[in-house]
């Protein structure tokens, strides 16, 4: 069957934007929080189970991170000004805490709560 030019274009243009659609649904969603002293800006979030982009930006004097209970990844430093990310898979519902992993800081109450939805 031949198709003329513009069914040709169109027929493109339907492949394009599925693949587009596929690529885009598995981009992980982002969340960012800023960090001070002493102290994470949202210090609540809610994510989806699946994989998720958490964006950390400190803005504080001192070296700042975040680890999350119970989980092995973490941003161990994030100098001033700078922005670090990490990408975590979250397979089930629940809740969580996260903090900041330098000596000192979590005490000083710089963590938050990590919801993730069902």
């Amino acid at each position: 069957m031949l198709l003329r030019k513009g069914s040709r274009c169109l027929v493109l243009f339907a492949y394009v934007m599925a693949a587009s659609v596929e690529v885009f649904a598995q981009q992980a969603k982002e969340f960012r929080i800023t960090a001070n002293e002493f102290s994470f800006k949202p210090s609540s979030i809610q994510v989806p189970r699946g994989e998720v982009k958490i964006s950390v930006t400190n803005r504080g004097k001192f070296l700042h991170g975040l680890a999350i209970v119970g989980r092995d990844e973490k941003i161990g430093y994030i100098e001033s000004g700078e922005t670090e990310s990490l990408t975590v898979n979250f397979d089930k519902a629940g809740e969580a805490i996260f903090y900041c992993p330098q000596p000192g800081h979590r005490n000083k109450g710089m963590e938050g709560k990590l919801t993730v939805g069902r």
